[in-house]
Order: structure tokens, then sequence, then C-alpha cells
């Protein structure tokens, strides 16, 4: 009996090659390879196409997520952060949650509901101003969420006040800018280039001055803890320092015949003092319990208290009037203070993490605040503006300081690098210095006699580095622990004109002279 025998090619032919094939009577064999091979491809592409497609579209819902989260603003207080979980039936706590976890799960809660919601809220109590009851008549009509907050009149005048205080500076000192440029050839291109010389020479031996730091003083700053830090005042004559203990002492300071005199102890706290400035006759001192507190420096009574940070505060910083003061907090925020008053004029968000330390730019018109999310940020007192972003750390930045010149800023991180920074670019990376082997905790410009020619960093490897403050070269570095058998952190320096102090994990408070 005879067997049906189906060809290969007859077999595998879809339908709509055999079409195609139809309308070539002459086909070959490779022919119908070819067009089976083709129909092949096609399917491929199609599901390779829809594949990508599917994936983009999650990405780009993982992208809306992301921005929905971003945008979420939700209360830093965490009393308020509770009220609001319980008030949307949320769990109130979980078990080992911290108060930052807490909010964040909130923050992932309001943006799930706004993307729900499809980014409106129905109108109502919370989400409705005044002017748009009366305009809107409570008609029930849907409208976008407001995610900033309105400041006070206080914060207004505030502002107005910086803008009054720190134009002049700026005039002055660009003013100054020009005149330098000026000199020596009335303002042609060979007195451009005479003045800058000029400049160049008188920054460099300036510079060249730091090779003469010389220790000349040691004073147990306290007796049981770590000092944190220290803080020159009273032009050089004064000098401030502090501890975990929750002790600040004031000290005498004579550069010229090298020693340190302790003359007042303030107990601020029964916590850890995290940050310590001065500024005029007052002292100032953050505390890990939260709070802050001014002090007078004639006789170390209590001027003002600050609360309203819902985490432990970092450092502290005097503004150039010495009307305000700015805490770093641990709750992602930083806030500025009025110091006659004792009133919290801003609480100002930005970092995804720990603020850790806060500057004003010298003429007082901007803000710079760093912390644990590794990213810097230039904020502008007089609006709000959040001017420049400095990206690129990899860990986490635990100080920063102004150049007295106006446009630089330096930072100092836990990925061992000093970094320099310029406003004049948008906050570009100018150069990087790797010359520590620890930690980075401090950073400070000289700005009293030098106008910012050099500036100096501390580090958990025991050393003080001193840099050019024009081409950030490497200039001189100090063994703080030179003489001593084991190696100590240093937490803290300050300059100020022939002087250069330090406080340290071995409880003491170094001079330095020139």
């Amino acid at each position: 009996m005879k067997k049906n025998v189906i060809t290969p090619s007859r077999a595998f032919v879809p339908r709509a090659t055999t079409a195609r094939l139809r309308e070539r009577p002459h086909a070959t064999r490779m022919d119908v390879d070819d067009a089976a091979l083709d129909d092949a491809t096609l399917e491929e592409a199609s599901t390779m196409m829809t594949t990508a497609k599917t994936q983009r579209e999650a990405l780009v819902r993982s992208f809306e997520s992301r921005r929905r989260l971003r945008a979420t603003h939700a209360p830093t207080n965490d009393s308020d952060v509770r009220k609001r979980l319980r008030k949307m039936r949320e769990p109130v706590t979980l078990f080992g949650e911290r108060a930052e976890d807490r909010r964040d799960r909130l923050r992932s809660v309001l943006a799930a509901l706004d993307a729900r919601d499809g980014g409106e809220l129905e109108e109502g109590d919370d989400a409705r101003g005044e002017d748009e009851d009366e305009t809107m008549g409570g008609a029930g009509k849907r409208q976008r969420e407001v995610f900033y907050t309105e400041g006070t009149s206080a914060l207004l005048e505030a502002r107005i006040e910086v803008a009054e205080f720190s134009l002049p500076r700026a005039a002055r000192r660009n003013g100054g800018e020009r005149a330098a440029r000026a000199r020596g050839g009335g303002g042609g291109g060979g007195g451009t280039s005479s003045a800058r010389d000029e400049r160049t020479a008188r920054m460099d031996a300036a510079v060249a001055t730091t090779s003469k730091f010389q220790a000349q003083c040691s004073e147990i700053g306290d007796h049981s803890r770590p000092v944190c830090g220290v803080k020159f005042f009273d032009e050089g004559r004064g000098a401030v320092s502090a501890s975990w203990s929750g002790e600040a002492r004031r000290w005498t300071c004579d550069a010229k015949s090298g020693k340190l005199t302790s003359d007042l102890v303030i107990r601020a706290t029964d916590h850890r003092i995290t940050g310590v400035d001065a500024a005029a006759s007052l002292l100032a001192t953050s505390h890990a319990d939260g709070t802050a507190a001014i002090w007078n420096a004639s006789d170390g009574s209590r001027v003002r208290e600050f609360k309203g940070h819902a985490a432990r505060c970092g450092k502290i910083c005097f503004h150039g009037m010495n009307k305000y003061v700015a805490t770093a907090g641990f709750d992602a925020t930083w806030r500025l203070w009025n110091v006659e008053t004792g009133d919290e004029l801003l609480c100002q968000e930005g970092h995804s993490k720990e603020v850790y330390d806060v500057a004003f730019h010298p003429d007082g018109s901007l803000a710079a605040s760093v912390g644990l999310d590794a990213v810097g940020r230039v904020w502008d007192l007089r609006n709000g503006k959040s001017l420049s972003v400095l990206r690129g750390h990899v860990k986490q930045i635990l100080s920063v300081d102004f150049s007295p010149n106006g446009y630089h800023i330096v930072t100092g991180s836990d990925d061992r690098t000093v970094k320099a920074w310029d406003l004049r670019k948008n906050g570009e990376c100018l150069y990087t210095c790797p010359s520590h082997q620890g930690l980075i905790s401090c950073v400070r410009y000289e700005k009293t006699t030098s106008d910012g020619a050099f500036f100096a960093s501390s580090g958990y490897d025991g050393f003080v580095n001193v840099y050019s403050g024009r081409d950030f070269a490497l200039n001189k570095r100090i063994d703080n622990n030179a003489g001593t058998l084991t190696a100590s952190k240093i937490t803290s320096l300050d300059l100020c004109g022939d002087g250069l102090l330090t406080g340290g994990f071995d409880r003491t408070v170094k001079l330095y002279v020139k």
C-alpha cells in the first residue's frame, strides 16, 4: 500500500506565505524558505515590540510613582505624622519603626492616594483655601494639591531685612573686585593682568605663612567626653568649645603668647552638645535632644531656647546679622530662628536624609546645607529658592563653608575628600582634594585677614590639612597627635588670623599659631 508523503517545504509553509507564492508561479524552493523566514522574523519582531512596550509602560509607572513620592509632603513633627496616619486608618506605628521611617511610610500612603485620585484631591477643609471657598462656592469640584507652605509675616520681614543687609555688602565686595582689576593700568588689558598677578601674589604669600603653624598650647576641654566643637570669636581674642558631656567652655585666647585660659563653664544640657558657634557677645549650642540655646558670653546665662526639631540637632550657625541663627536637624530639615524673640521663622525641607551642617554666605544672602544624603544645597534666603545642588560626594557630607570671595564653597565628606564648588557655574565641582585617610569632620576658611586665601580641613585620621584658596593645593599638613602614643580623631577646627584651633576625641583643645 502506497503511503502519502508530505514534503517538508509544503508542510511548514504558512497560509500567508502560500498566498504570496501564488502570485509568483515560478517561485523556487529557496523562495519558499525565505518567505517562511520573513514571516517568522516579523512575528518575532512583533513579540519584541510588545514586550518593549510593556516594559516601557512599567518604567513610566515607576518614574511616575517616584515623582509623586518626591512631590508628596508630610508633616515633620512625629505627633502630627501619627495623627495623620490614624486619620487615614493606617497603623500608627510598626514594630521597630523610627520617626523618619514612619514619615516615609506616610508619604508613600499619600503618594498612593494621589495616584488613585489622578493627582487631585477632593475639595474640603484641608484642600481648599478661603479665597477658593468664596469663588467656587463649595461646588464639590476638584483641584490640584498645594504642596508648599505659606510663610509667616515674620519670615517676610526677615527676608526683607536679609536683603537690606546683604545687598550693600555684595556691592562693596563686587566694587572691591572691580577696583582690584582696574589697578595698575587704568582698566586696560595690561592693568587687569597686573592686578590679577598682584592678587595672586598676595594670596600665595598668605598661604605660604601657613607653613609656620606650630602647636603652642593644649588644654583639657572636658574631663569625660570628647570635644565636639570649637569656635573663635571677638577677632580671635576669645574662643568657645563644647563637648558631648553637655558642657560648653569659654576661653581667653592669647595668640602672641600661645596661651588658652578657661574662664567660664556653661552646663548647657543633660544630653550631648552637637554644635557650637559664637558671635559678638553671644554663644549658641545645639543639642542631641532636638533643642538649641543662646547664651550670654559674659556670664553664661541662657538668653533663648529653641524647640521644634523632631529629632536630634546637627550643627548650629549664626547669620552675619547676629539676629538669626540656623540649626541643622536629623528630621531632614534645617530651621531659621529669631534670636531676639525665639520664634521659628523657617522650616526648610529639601534633603532626603538627615541634615548635618549649615553655613551662611559672607554677604548674608545665601545659606548652604549638607547632610547624610551626600548632597549639598544652596538656598537664597531672600526668596527661599534652591539655587544649586552640589552632587559629587559618594558618602555623607559632614561640613560646609563659604569662601570670603563669595563664589566658592568647600565641603568635607565621609568619602575622605574635600570638594570645592563654584557658584558662578551653578555649583560645578572645581577640585577634589583626597588628602585624608579618614572621614573629614570639618572644613573652614580663614575669613578675617587673608580674604579667603586658604582653608583647612580636619579628619578622623588625626591630621589637619591647610589648602590654598586659589588653586586648592595642599600646603601644610599638621599632625594633631604629634608627641602622643595613640592617634585621636579630630572633630572640629576653626581659623582666625594667625591662630588655628582644634578639638577632638582626646578631650583637648589645641591652639596652633604661626
